[in-house]
C-alpha cells in the first residue's frame, strides 16, 4: 500500500510540474491564471450564480427550487468548510512552493495544501446548483475547473489538492441533498414570503371615474 501512495505522490508532482511549466511564458496566460487563482474572483462569481437562480425562476414552483438550491449550497459550503478545518488539524501537506522550485505567479500563505480550500468551496457551490439546474451547473463546473487549473499553473496547489476539494465539496452536497425533506419547508416558507412581497409591490389597476354627461 505504501508503494501505491508513493507512486501516487510522484504522479501528482509530475502532473503539477507539467501544468506549472506553463507559467511565465505568456503574459496573457499568466494574467488569466492569476485571475482564476484569486481567492475572491471565481468564488464571488459562483456565489452570484447561486443567488441568480432566484431571479431566473419565473414561476412560483421555480422560485421554490431556487430557494432549495440556495439553502443546499449554503449548507454544503458550511459543512465542507467544517470538515476541511478538521482535516487540516490532523493532516498537513506543504504547499508546492514551500518544498520545491516552482514558477510562482501568485502569493499565497503556507497553510495546508490538501484539500484545496478554494476548490472545496467552489465545487460545493457548483454541485449544489448542478443537482437542481443542470445547464447552469455545467457553466459553474467549467468555472470551478478553471479555478483549479489556474491554482496549479500559478504554483500553489497540486492536482490531488484540487481533486480532494472536488470530492469533499461533492460529498457535502450529497449529504445535504439527502436531508432535503428537512429544509424543504424552509424553502416553501421563503417562497410564500416572496410571493406576498411581490404581491405588495404590484399596484392595483387604476380605475377611471365614470364621466357623467352634461345636463
Amino acid at each position: 500500500m505504501s508503494g501505491f501512495f508513493q507512486f501516487l505522490i510522484r504522479l501528482d508532482r509530475s502532473v503539477f510540474h507539467s501544468i506549472n511549466s506553463i507559467a511565465g511564458k505568456n503574459s496573457v496566460v499568466d494574467w488569466f491564471a492569476r485571475a482564476g487563482a484569486d481567492d475572491h474572483i471565481v468564488p464571488l462569481i459562483l456565489t452570484l450564480l447561486v443567488l441568480a437562480t432566484l431571479f431566473w425562476a419565473s414561476k412560483h414552483a421555480g422560485r421554490e427550487v431556487a430557494f432549495k438550491t440556495i439553502i443546499c449550497a449554503l449548507a454544503a459550503a458550511v459543512l465542507s468548510m467544517l470538515i476541511l478545518y478538521g482535516l487540516n488539524n490532523v493532516f498537513f501537506r506543504p504547499r508546492p512552493f514551500t518544498t520545491q522550485a516552482v514558477h510562482l505567479l501568485f502569493y499565497h500563505n503556507t497553510d495546508s495544501s490538501f484539500p484545496s480550500n478554494a476548490a472545496t468551496l467552489a465545487f460545493a457551490l457548483t454541485f449544489a446548483v448542478f443537482l437542481y439546474w443542470r445547464k447552469l451547473g455545467w457553466v459553474m463546473i467549467g468555472l470551478a475547473t478553471f479555478q483549479g487549473l489556474a491554482r496549479m499553473v500559478v504554483g500553489i496547489h497540486y492536482p490531488l489538492d484540487i481533486i480532494g476539494g472536488l470530492l469533499l465539496g461533492l460529498s457535502a452536497v450529497l449529504a445535504v441533498r439527502a436531508a432535503e425533506p428537512v429544509y424543504a419547508p424552509a424553502a416553501r416558507w421563503l417562497n410564500a414570503g416572496l410571493d406576498r412581497l411581490l404581491a405588495a409591490w404590484r399596484r392595483p389597476a387604476r380605475i377611471e371615474p365614470e364621466r357623467r354627461g352634461s345636463p
